[in-house]
């Protein structure tokens, strides 16, 4: 009995080591499984790119170096402004794009026709990477004041930084229309935009004086000129637009140098334009400086020659915004002087 016994204690211990371990076995498959599926979810676009039949090249950029398309068809831009308006412009239309949270549009309002299909993934300040990865982009284009979502972004595609460095206008143009691949449609837009320049050249010329313009932008946080590193300098560099002296200096870390209010005389000029009222707290400020005495007796302002004119284009403007730019300089400079 006692045998019988001791047969029945090790056929049960037996049997609960064989329960114990196919329940691990189980569990650890589970595992197994969960991980295999989450591994092929954020790889999935990434090895349909390694395997993909197109051709792929190596693109360095402001973050390093990434394999991108050749003729990427799935762009996203979280790059708002010159980059959307250039790639517009560039027959590479994204299929995903960020908007403005801090200004009175969402989207400049030159490009609202233009972008009506294109789908938002966010604003600038906070992506959707949710609705990034649903749109399966093949490229996606930051800023590198962006480099907090660089690697979570190069998780779902190619991810190329734009710098934000001091560099000439046409060169990043050209450089984002290297990027996908619309090198000969890049320059058809400079060869159309060399034809405006050249018309404001000759109406300016036959100008009896040649004023001296000056660039201003305006937001809470204070009073900035823009030099002639700036986009907008570099352009009425190349009109032959005579500046201020405090601002014909080029910079080559910024665009722009900050003036306090007893400093205001350097934003004097024959002409002044300004910008930066889209911004939402930006309009109470405007109005403080205009009550300034020293406000008052800057010549422009005596002379009625201040011009408000929008942020979207002046600021930093794509190929798109620097034909709406000059349309402005022709109607202040040489229509409203004859």
């Amino acid at each position: 009995m006692k045998q019988v016994f001791n047969l029945l204690s090790i056929i049960r211990a037996s049997r609960q080591r064989w329960q114990s371990r196919i329940i691990l076995l189980f569990l650890v498959s589970i595992a197994i499984v969960v991980v295999i599926s989450a591994c092929g979810n954020r790889v999935q676009i990434h090895s349909s790119l390694e395997n993909a039949s197109f051709p792929m090249r190596t693109v360095q950029h402001a973050l390093g170096e990434t394999v991108i398309p050749e003729d990427p068809q799935r762009i996203i831009t979280l790059v708002p402004g010159a980059v959307l308006d250039s790639l517009l412009a560039l027959e590479a239309k994204p299929v995903g794009m960020v908007v403005f949270n801090n200004r009175t549009y969402e989207v400049p309002p030159y490009l609202a026709d233009q972008v009506i299909d294109i789908q938002s993934v966010g604003n600038v300040g906070q992506p959707n990477l949710e609705s990034i990865v649903r749109l399966q982009p093949d490229l996606i284009i930051i800023s590198d004041f962006q480099r907090r979502l660089y690697s979570k972004l190069s998780e779902i595609a190619p991810t190329v930084a734009i710098g934000s460095r001091v560099d000439t206008w046409r060169e990043s143009f050209l450089s984002l229309a290297d990027l996908v691949n619309k090198s000969d449609t890049a320059q058809q837009l400079l060869a159309q935009y060399k034809q405006r320049a050249d018309i404001f050249k000759a109406a300016i010329a036959e100008q009896a004086d040649s004023p001296e313009v000056s660039v201003v932008r305006v937001r809470a946080d204070g009073v900035f000129l823009y030099v002639k590193s700036s986009p907008v300098g570099q352009i009425l560099d190349e009109l032959g637009i005579q500046r201020p002296a405090a601002q014909d200096v080029f910079l080559q870390r910024s665009p722009r140098i900050s003036i306090s209010l007893e400093e205001l005389a350097k934003a004097d000029g024959d002409v002044m334009f300004v910008y930066g009222l889209e911004f939402r707290d930006t309009q109470p400020a405007y109005e403080q400086l205009q009550a300034s005495p020293l406000w008052q007796q800057l010549k422009a302002v005596q002379t009625n020659r201040v011009y408000v004119v929008p942020d979207s284009y002046w600021s930093f403007p794509g190929i798109q915004g620097l034909d709406l730019l000059i349309d402005d300089l022709l109607t202040h400079l040489v229509q409203e002087s004859n």
